[in-house]
């Protein structure tokens, strides 16, 4: 990390606008290794200015909420995630009146039969809705799928469960219109010098059922080869991660950076408290 990013800058339009304004939206689903315990000190650590904001494990988009980009690109593998980010962009009405009757409708048989049904349904806004009323009201507000792709996380013991939260979801949406939003592994999200990626993956040597697939030692190798991919291209890179030597090793190079932060959604109740995480970065 030897090189200067003010031949970059230099051809960035000046009046891309600070990004540390008031937060608005805030995620609209729980999920694990969400940021908003280090949102401040991810917040400070964004560029001043860049082309585009992209985020290829988008998650609950915390950060993206709360930097409020003038342009970005989210994407993320779970296929269930990014269909709740493209209804609350494109059908926000459909998906409110959706999640409307599964309020009405909650309880412990019906949870189990909207579980089923999550992998059954074939209307894009009825699936997004399914997925939000189970990130609400299932265990600890995890997604966890077995080999076959079906949602078996059991009901949480919420009394009032927070289904619909109009408000948020309204200002969600006002902050989605016009990005992209696109359903794909980290490594096909398109590469432009001069633009900012951050990267929240599965942290190492935690709970990683996301999806499907799991994600390990060499998918994190591989995110590494990506981020110095990155910085031959000249773009901005910020990534969160577990303090572990095997990260460490990984970008040997790079400013990394310890900080502490709370996991708010855990597999384990008793797995949830502070825990040092690092923020790696390859620009001042």
């Amino acid at each position: 990390m030897d090189f200067s990013f003010e031949e970059v800058l230099s051809t960035i339009a000046d009046e891309n606008k600070p990004l540390l304004q008031e937060a608005g939206a805030r995620p609209f689903v729980k999920w694990a290794g969400g940021k908003r315990s280090i949102l401040s000190e991810l917040l400070a650590r964004i560029p001043k200015t860049y082309r585009t904001y992209c985020e290829p494990f988008i998650g609950g988009g915390a950060l993206f909420f709360a930097a409020k980009p003038e342009k970005a690109y989210l994407s993320d593998v779970n296929f269930h995630l990014v269909l709740a980010f493209v209804a609350v962009r494109d059908d926000l009405d459909g998906l409110i009146a959706n999640l409307k009757i599964h309020v009405t409708k909650h309880d412990k048989d019906y949870f189990m039969r909207a579980r089923t049904q999550l992998s059954r349904e074939k209307d894009p806004t009825k699936v997004a809705a399914l997925f939000i009323y189970l990130n609400k009201t299932c265990y600890n507000g995890l997604y966890r799928v077995n080999r076959a792709g079906e949602f078996n996380v059991p009901i949480g013991s919420y009394t009032t469960p927070t289904i619909l939260d109009d408000t948020n979801l309204r200002s969600a949406s006002r902050s989605l219109q016009g990005v992209e939003i696109k359903q794909h592994v980290f490594s096909q999200v398109p590469v432009e010098n001069g633009n900012f990626y951050y990267l929240d993956p599965p942290y190492h040597k935690t709970f990683d059922g996301y999806d499907s697939s799991r994600f390990g030692d060499k998918d994190h190798e591989r995110l590494a080869a990506f981020c110095r991919a990155l910085e031959d291209r000249r773009c901005f890179f910020m990534l969160s991660n577990s303090d572990t030597p095997f990260v460490r090793s990984l970008y040997k190079g790079f400013k990394i950076e310890k900080v502490s932060g709370a996991r708010f959604v855990s597999c384990k109740a008793d797995g949830r408290g502070k825990e040092n995480e690092l923020v790696i970065r390859n620009y001042e």
